[in-house]
């Protein structure tokens, strides 16, 4: 499905003043996990991906959002955290007061780690009663670990502890966003284990498998700093549990600069597993050139630069630069390094390593059918791409042979003030041709293969009388100007409110499927200067909607300074179920942006972009 798209300018009114601008056995965590120390995260999301509900970690300790396999993920408790067990018989569930614990807050402490748990991307009226429970399987450390929260009144609520014995069950709502205070009695290495479970609108029971999370309370030790240097070739084994991307646009390489240092991971705007683009950890997910890339090379491929994917009447599979059904769109993506970041704003992604059954080519084609390949793997690595920052680019990616194959890129440049800057190297996992194990005349209804069980194949059947999903806003109304910022009463801000212009969503689909329409917004930008999207927040409205629809305002987003996500990452403004999504709903939001005390004079301009699927 084509999702519907508009998009207008939000600007906020210039600023006044001028200012400077600055179970079993808990498994082991991954060899080389993602330690997440300081900043806002939600430790356990749940998600449905496919038909089942599942958890993942939610980074938000970055410029821009990250989602991470908890097996791949440790979460530490910093040494700062110490404190002693308070006094008196309302803290005695914690301890022996005086005895020493190691205590993450309700609220955030920018030295600290902020964890939380979340059911946002779940929509109100997909589970029964809009209820989750998640439940506390286990805990294997050294000491006891307690979650709790205040009443109004400052008493404390008991969520889970480990001191009265477990399973313990907290009750979620969908969707949401919660903190708790989390206390631990020892420093050392913890093994959370967790479940989440429900019941679908439906009536169908879903469950999460009981899922490990890994905690380190005080310091860690350096891990291994190089545990598998020869990982071999790749291998079917490699696979599992990875989401498949086989049809639609993807960024195998997605660059960010993030707190001085490049973070080099993929963008999946394929939504075959989520209703936006993601950044995803390229060890969670494998890109499948499916059978329907395979093509004979035509003659022109005697002709100089083709010649080097191969002759006439050879077989490849073929990864075009347009965007073509049935096959993936893969290209790269450095919007996240901001213009004059780098000197001369140009970067490098090299190829440094590469294992598979064939060859790889990577060619580009100019306005009168030149080709110039950048990447030829029967030659030496490493071998490089020259581009630039804030670029969106895509090629022509040939593989000579079915298989598995395993490229290892790195991202390089110079900074602006002329020190050098790497990525971490990363391995990017392809899967050519069939998928192992394919029976060639499968049983009609075969039990689903547990790595493709999240996956779908599309066929579409166009009935041009039964109508379509169109999102829209007014041409002549398409501005958002707000007032004026002024000081906050506690003087850590300049704020301003206002309200976002009529969005409206009309669905005329006879199957009548249900809609999603989200939004983002991109960086608040006045000459020089650049605030992310993030410091805006929402609250969604209805204005309108058909006689014969049930539509529900999406939850209200918090901005940065408030602690929230913000709409620099996609964020929903209202959804239809099933069934009831008929008619025209006219959408609006209640809009509050918060920018820090030092930003300079400006009218600062942002763009948002609606999607309606």
């Amino acid at each position: 499905m084509t999702p519907a798209r508009n998009r207008f300018a939000l600007a906020a009114a210039a600023l006044l003043l001028p200012l400077a601008w600055p179970a079993a056995a808990a498994a082991a965590p991954s060899p080389d996990p993602v330690v997440l120390s300081v900043g806002h995260v939600d430790a356990m999301q749940a998600y449905m991906n496919g038909d089942s509900l599942d958890l993942r970690v939610k980074d938000d300790t970055g410029a821009s959002v990250r989602y991470h396999d908890p097996a791949d993920v440790v979460l530490q408790v910093l040494p700062e955290a110490e404190y002693p067990i308070p006094a008196g018989d309302t803290w005695s569930f914690l301890g022996e007061a005086g005895d020493p614990m190691w205590m993450l807050p309700l609220t955030q402490d920018p030295g600290l780690l902020w964890p939380g748990w979340s059911s946002e991307p779940l929509a109100r009226g997909q589970f029964q009663g809009d209820r989750l429970s998640m439940e506390l399987v286990e805990v294997d450390g050294p000491g006891d670990v307690v979650l709790w929260s205040l009443s109004s009144f400052g008493q404390p609520t008991l969520y889970a502890s480990t001191r009265d014995g477990l399973p313990d069950t907290i009750s979620v709502n969908v969707p949401a966003h919660v903190h708790s205070y989390w206390a631990f009695t020892a420093e050392g290495a913890y093994t959370l284990t967790w479940s989440v479970s429900g019941t679908l609108a439906d009536g169908t029971p879903v469950s999460t498998e009981a899922v490990d999370y890994h905690w380190h309370v005080g310091e860690m030790s350096d891990p291994d700093p190089d545990p598998d240097p020869d990982p071999g070739p790749p291998d079917e084994s490699d696979l599992e549990g990875r989401l498949v991307l086989d049809e639609g646009h993807v960024d195998v390489l997605s660059l960010a600069l993030e707190d001085g240092e490049f973070a080099l991971n993929s963008k999946d705007d394929t939504r075959l597993h989520d209703p936006s683009a993601v950044i995803r950890d390229p060890d969670d997910v494998v890109f499948h050139a499916t059978p329907e890339s395979e093509t004979i090379l035509s003659d022109n491929f005697a002709n100089p630069g083709y010649s080097e994917v191969g002759a006439p009447g050879d077989t490849r599979w073929f990864l075009p630069d347009v965007q073509e059904q049935g096959v993936l769109f893969a290209g790269w993506d450095t919007n996240g390094v901001p213009n004059g970041a780098l000197e001369g704003d140009a970067l490098d992604l090299t190829l440094t390593d590469y294992a598979g059954p064939g060859d790889l080519v990577m060619l580009t084609v100019d306005d009168f059918g030149d080709a110039a390949v950048e990447i030829d793997s029967e030659d030496a690595l490493p071998q490089t791409i020259a581009t630039r920052s804030r670029t969106h680019a895509h090629i022509n990616w040939y593989f000579s042979e079915p298989g598995i194959y395993r490229l290892t890129w790195q991202a390089t440049a110079t900074t602006a003030a002329g020190d050098p800057i790497e990525s971490e190297p990363r391995d990017y996992l392809f899967l050519v041709g069939e998928w192992p194990g394919t029976d060639p005349d499968p049983d009609p209804d075969p039990d689903p293969d547990p790595v493709l069980e999240h996956t779908q194949t599309i066929t579409a059947e166009v009935d041009a009388d039964a109508g379509g999903l169109v999102l829209s806003v007014d041409p002549d109304d398409r501005t958002v100007a707000l007032p004026a910022m002024t000081l906050s009463p506690d003087a850590t801000r300049w704020t301003t409110e206002g309200e976002l212009r009529p969005v409206t969503v009309t669905d005329t689909r006879s199957a009548d499927p249900g809609w999603n329409a989200v939004g983002q917004v991109s960086a608040f930008s006045s000459g020089d200067h650049e605030y992310a999207g993030s410091h805006l927040g929402w609250i969604p409205g209805l204005t309108s909607a058909g006689a014969s629809q049930s539509v529900a305002p999406g939850p209200g987003v918090d901005g940065l300074l408030d602690g929230g996500p913000g709409l620099a990452t996609s964020q929903l403004l209202a959804s239809a179920p099933s069934g009831s999504g008929n008619g025209t709903a006219v959408l609006g939001a209640d809009l509050i942006l918060g920018l820090p005390t030092d930003v300079e004079s400006g009218t600062y301009t942002a763009l948002v972009t609606f999607t309606a699927i």
